[in-house]
């Protein structure tokens, strides 16, 4: 009985699951997600000092590069 009520509880997910064929419904939801990454979110300044970071171990990677190049031209 445990085994039936199990597979019925997974057949329903996996019904659940699928994408509906309505294309108004696809639509919708296009626009919903476009809308919800235009919006401003909490972690914004988070992300946007993790970019600054990145920006800044480029160049000094750059530098290191260039370093490393004058080292090995010098010896």
């Amino acid at each position: 009985m445990k085994i039936l009520t199990g597979l019925l509880v997974a057949a329903l997910l996996l019904a659940g699951c699928g994408s509906p064929e309505d294309p108004e419904y696809a639509e919708r939801e296009r626009e919903r997600r476009k809308a919800a990454e235009e919006r401003e979110s909490v972690f914004d300044p988070m992300t946007g000092t993790m970019d600054r970071a990145d920006g800044v171990n480029e160049i000094n990677m750059g530098r290191t590069d260039r370093l490393d190049e004058a080292i090995e031209e010098s010896e």
